[in-house]
């Protein structure tokens, strides 16, 4: 794995950025002022693009046997923090439904890939995971000899929906990154010649026993829309309904799998999965562990070694590393997570390995889109610090095409 500059000149940048705000639909390309996408390219070895594909997809299967085991636990849901309200509907047998999945890649220090997470629920970056590589490759592809952006993000998101007719597409209505992420698939669905309606999760409703979205009858649903949230919508008893017959992309019980606690559920619940399974998310994934009374001891005395994370944290806004945190501030932290109201996990700490950027050092996560456990394109970001959030900068990931040389 190596970085690139951009080969481009200034106006040649904000060419960039003009097609990737027309197009693709990336209106926040600046953040506190400066640009959030960096100039430069990731480029991976055919070898470490197989690798990473082929990884993501064992350890997303595995995933799939742990999801099995917990969905139909209760008490299991929970603990993993899955509010109440919402814990029937897991477990409620709807429609086979596609399911759209992010992991996130980490090259530790040592040279070994890692993965923190995967994101179950409703990943996002789809302008930044396709658009950006596709501009990048299309547009000034000879400037990137040898280079090709890998997958189809695109693609494979119309083949997945193609089955259905119309589809409903709800999002939080009040935020305008996530209208972006909507207005793209949007855009993508009506050119491929496929119905779409978007919304708000509240629009949602039945007639007997069809779904409308602004008295649009939909086939599918399509959700980005946080899991959790659910519970507090004033038609909750109409998603239970939706939960059980419509096909829903990605259905509730990804919820399940996007809870940090997820990782330790295992374990901490004595579940039965194969010895395969197991080893294989040992390989990839940190030890994680619940956090619990009988663990703050441990944790506060091996400060360096841990990460805490709220069950559905997001965009790295609670995660905590202890190594940044002088040894008062981490019991503090470590207290505060145990009265809080929304269970913790901590997950075992690595040392990521840094790169050199066109704006300095920098921490990267390699993340991978799945749809159905089958990579369809990169959606990387980058950090000054090794913590991925929401000040993160979007990188190009591109791969070496046969005979190419780094």
């Amino acid at each position: 794995m190596r970085t690139l500059p951009w080969p481009l000149a200034d106006d040649e940048i904000s060419a960039v950025h003009r097609r990737l705000r027309r197009d693709y639909c990336k209106w926040d390309i600046y953040h506190r002022g400066q640009s959030n996408l960096l100039p430069d390219v990731i480029v991976l070895s055919e070898q470490e693009h197989e690798l990473l594909a082929r990884t993501a997809r064992e350890v997303w299967l595995a995933l799939r046997e742990l999801e099995t085991q917990v969905v139909g636990a209760p008490e299991v849901l929970e603990a993993m923090g899955v509010p109440k309200a919402l814990v029937p509907l897991l477990a409620t047998e709807g429609p086979e439904s596609p399911r759209i999945s992010r992991c996130d890649f980490h090259l530790a220090a040592g040279g070994q890939w890692l993965i923190s997470e995967f994101n179950e629920d409703g990943p996002g970056g789809y302008a930044e995971a396709h658009g950006l590589g596709e501009v990048l490759t299309n547009d000034w592809g000879e400037r990137f000899p040898g280079l090709a952006a890998a997958g189809d993000l695109r693609q494979a998101l119309v083949d997945t929906l193609k089955p259905y007719g119309r589809i409903g597409l709800v999002y939080p209505t009040a935020y305008t990154e996530d209208l972006q992420q909507i207005a793209l698939i949007a855009d993508w669905l009506r050119a491929a010649s496929l119905d779409a309606v978007t919304g708000s999760p509240a629009n949602l409703v039945f007639r007997d026993k069809q779904a409308f979205v602004f008295d649009q009858a939909i086939d599918a649903l399509f959700r980005y829309y946080p899991g959790d949230w659910i519970a507090e919508l004033p038609n909750l008893d109409t998603w239970a309904q939706a939960a059980r017959s419509l096909p829903m992309i990605n259905n509730l019980a990804a919820l399940a799998a996007q809870s940090k606690r997820f990782y330790a559920a295992a374990d901490h619940h004595g579940l039965s999965l194969s010895e395969s399974s197991r080893a294989t998310l040992a390989r990839w994934l940190p030890a994680s562990h619940y956090l619990e009374p009988e663990l703050k001891e441990s944790i506060v005395a091996g400060r360096t070694q841990w990460v805490i994370k709220s069950a559905f944290g997001r965009m790295g806004d609670t995660v905590r590393l202890g190594i940044a945190h002088s040894p008062q501030a981490w019991e503090e932290a470590i207290d505060r997570a145990l009265a809080d109201a929304e269970p913790h996990a901590v997950q075992a700490r690595f040392d990521a390995a840094p790169m050199w950027f066109s704006s300095g050092l920098g921490y990267a996560t390699i993340g991978l889109f799945l749809v159905d456990g089958h990579f369809a394109g990169y959606y990387s970001r980058v950090s000054p610090y090794p913590l991925i959030n929401y000040d993160a900068c979007h990188v190009a990931t591109l791969v070496e095409t046969a005979g190419t040389t780094g």
